[in-house]
């Protein structure tokens, strides 16, 4: 390492304008940055024409052909002009790893330009498996980058198999502080105070997310309660989902509320009384991190960090897991869901928890001092 009398230059490649962790945790990384000693560029990596639930189709191969040459423009661009130290990837478990930042990462090595890589999720297969060329093109890739950076345990002990044992570095994932210390501890009433109670769903809405699997869930759950589904969801997810609704005749238990964001969404997390994430796959979810922030118990697939995340395991866990099963059982999962709607006292303390462990572990204000630390160690 060198001693520069300059700041860490680092041209970071992320999402801004989609809604997901990536973009949540690349604009922590930049508002809790010291700027005295690290100056940031990004560029964009929004994928608008992808959502999660759609397939890509021609139109959507022939959108993001031109989206990866035009981003390709602009990331040698930003190198003459921001002459970065490091160019830093966020790399996602899908095809781009693969035909996009793979390549650019072999090519920028090749100038002799210093490169880490974050990735976000928990897909193994997606980022280390496949086919034996997409398997050598992906590692490649990151057999080239100083440090990999990882979100989950699983996908932390594949990469030290594969990879230099200390290139391979666990950093979870965060939240803004000031989503933690701008509320309070939440109130849970008793079933007989107040019913029903409202359960939360958040994220995209598709069946890989647990959206089905909650509708179908609904008709078992034996307590008074409501549900909200929060979030975007493709065309073909949005008409899939109310089939089940109506097939499943919970249309008065069941709100497919769309995408909320700000102010509104805020108001849907203190509103609600219990979150629930039957996700058949996730990494390291922003959203329950949220939901803790907010008090709300968790009840959740046993995938990705989720575990770790309410520390299921320990001593003080924030919320209750399903059993990893694929497809998930809807009457576990609605039995996990009387479990706590009849047990206030277990909320109250799940709820407590919860927010204990987010501003332990996974505040921003202490995280990305760490990593920025990491960062100036490569150069």
């Amino acid at each position: 390492m060198s001693i520069r009398s300059e700041k860490l230059r680092v041209l970071l490649l992320a999402p801004e304008k989609i809604v997901g962790g990536i973009t949540m945790w690349a604009r922590y990384l930049q508002k809790y940055s010291n700027p005295e000693s690290v100056e940031y560029y990004l560029i964009d990596t929004s994928k608008l024409y992808d959502p999660l639930g759609r397939k890509l189709g021609f139109r959507g191969a022939i959108l993001g052909l031109q989206d990866a040459v035009v981003r390709f423009f602009k990331i040698f661009k930003a190198i003459i002009k921001f002459r970065p130290h490091l160019v830093y990837f966020t790399c996602a478990p899908s095809i781009g790893l693969v035909i996009r930042d793979a390549p650019l990462m072999v090519l920028l090595h090749s100038l002799g330009i210093p490169l880490v890589a974050h990735l976000h999720g928990g897909n193994l297969n997606r980022f280390f498996g496949g086919c034996i060329l997409r398997r050598l093109i992906v590692r490649n890739g990151l057999r080239l980058c100083r440090s990999i950076f990882v979100i989950t345990r699983e996908v932390e002990k594949v990469a030290r198999t594969i990879f230099a044992d200390d290139k391979v570095i666990y950093v979870p994932n965060m939240i803004d502080d000031d989503v933690i210390f701008s509320t309070t501890d939440k109130t849970i009433y008793s079933i007989e105070e107040k019913a029903p109670l409202r359960l939360i769903l958040v994220g995209w809405q598709a069946p890989e997310k647990g959206s089905l699997d909650l509708v179908e869930a609904m008709q078992y759950v034996q307590t008074p309660v409501s549900c909200d589904l929060v979030g975007k969801a493709a065309p073909e997810n949005q008409k899939l989902i109310e089939n089940r609704i109506r097939d499943y005749k919970v249309e008065d238990k069941i709100r497919l509320i769309g995408l909320k964001s700000g102010s509104d969404l805020e108001y849907m997390f203190k509103e609600a009384d219990i979150f629930v994430l039957p996700s058949h796959f996730e990494g390291f979810p922003y959203v329950v991190l949220e939901a803790m922030a907010y008090g709300l118990p968790i009840i959740a697939n046993d995938v990705g960090n989720i575990r770790e995340m309410i520390g299921f395991d320990g001593p003080e866990p924030a919320g209750l897991l399903l059993k990893h099963t694929h497809p998930i059982d809807a009457t576990e999962l609605a039995k996990l869901i009387d479990k706590l709607v009849m047990d206030p006292a277990l909320r109250m303390k799940f709820s407590r928890n919860g927010r204990r462990r987010v501003a332990k572990k996974y505040l921003a204000s202490n995280i990305v001092p760490e990593l920025e630390n990491l960062l100036e160690k490569m150069v």
